[in-house]
């Protein structure tokens, strides 16, 4: 990435990114039109280079020795005009103590009295998230939702390209049995059915998830002789250079899912607790399955709080995924498939 240029009235200008893979790569066409420096997680920077996007990149390093690397880059850079797409005190208070004086943002984490530009949190409702943060940074929020492209590695792709399964007639699925909520995760015995599915028709299907999601991706493995487990093995760039090589992912609502749409490959994806209409992978290469209408969805929690007897199952707990059927998904992935799956 080269340096931005200040903009016209000649302020230097910084954007505090999300914390979150998913909320990173939706921010990422807003961002691309600010043009502006960005600070971002460094574990998240290789996004920002995949996306080809104009502005510097600060990496931030967590801990209190990362809070004042990052003060000191801050005050380095001179900057003057701050957008924190992040809504929390701490990211507003780092902004402030790197010497950026005029900082927008939502109004939330009762760090109203540093903003000069406070929005309220009500604005941004009733947008998808990659228009909620075109409107943080001052564009239009009505805007056609869509991905700014991910291309990985060349080198990266060519050294992935030989662990993946042969892709055979009928292509390569993904799956991404993981989510680091708990109440977004359809079970694993079901993905391992989906997987069953396809290995049996010639389809080839890769298992992917996180370091912390070894567990997961072995248990779907384990139900699905045939697919291969990379599960915790790769970074962000092995892990963007592996969904571009699938023919379709199926996935939960977790941050891969967005990273597969933004390198362009389409996704069956399977909605429980949270909201697709506002963070759903946009246009229409991707296709949601949301199972049974329930009084308690979306809730938009992290851990399914219910109990007791269900709506319509006997178990309440995770209801909303369950009620997710194996035939809905193979059904959804067949029509995406080369030669329909069949």
């Amino acid at each position: 990435m080269s340096a931005a240029p200040a903009d016209p009235a000649g302020c230097r200008r910084i954007v505090r990114a999300p914390n979150h893979l998913g909320d990173v790569i939706m921010a990422l066409p807003a961002l691309a039109a600010h043009g502006a420096d960005i600070m971002v997680r460094r574990w998240l920077a290789p996004l920002l280079e995949m996306a080809d996007l104009p502005g510097r990149v600060l990496p931030l390093d967590a801990g209190l020795g990362g809070w004042r690397a990052a003060v000191g880059a801050l005050r380095r850079g001179g900057y003057e005009d701050g957008v924190l797409l992040t809504p929390s005190f701490s990211a507003a208070w780092l902004f402030r103590w790197g010497g950026v004086s005029r900082l927008r943002g939502t109004d939330t984490d009762g760090r109203g009295w540093m903003l000069r530009q406070r929005l309220p949190r009500e604005v941004l409702r009733g947008h998808h998230r990659i228009n909620q943060y075109r409107l943080l940074l001052g564009q239009d929020p009505g805007a056609e939702p869509a991905f700014r492209p991910i291309r990985p590695r060349p080198e990266v792709l060519d050294r992935w390209s030989g662990r993946l399964p042969a892709r055979g007639k009928e292509g390569l699925v993904g799956l991404f049995p993981g989510s680091n909520a708990t109440a977004r995760r359809w079970p694993v015995e079901r993905f391992a059915a989906v997987a069953r599915t396809f290995l049996d028709r010639g389809v080839g299907v890769a298992i992917l998830g996180g370091a912390g999601e070894r567990a997961l991706t072995a248990a779907v493995a384990a139900g699905a002789r045939g697919a291969v487990d990379l599960g915790g093995e790769t970074d962000l760039w092995g892990l963007a250079a592996i969904l571009s090589l699938c023919d379709l992912v199926v996935t939960n609502d977790t941050g891969p899912m967005h990273l597969a749409g933004a390198v362009g490959v389409p996704t069956v994806t399977l909605w429980g607790p949270s909201d697709p209409g506002e963070v759903g992978p946009p246009g229409p290469r991707h296709v949601r399955v949301t199972g049974a209408t329930l009084p308690c969805k979306p809730c938009f929690k992290n851990a399914c709080p219910r109990s007791g007897a269900g709506t319509v199952l006997p178990q309440a707990h995770e209801e909303c995924m369950r009620l997710i059927e194996v035939d809905q998904v193979v059904s959804a992935v067949e029509a995406w498939m080369p030669g329909g799956g069949a």
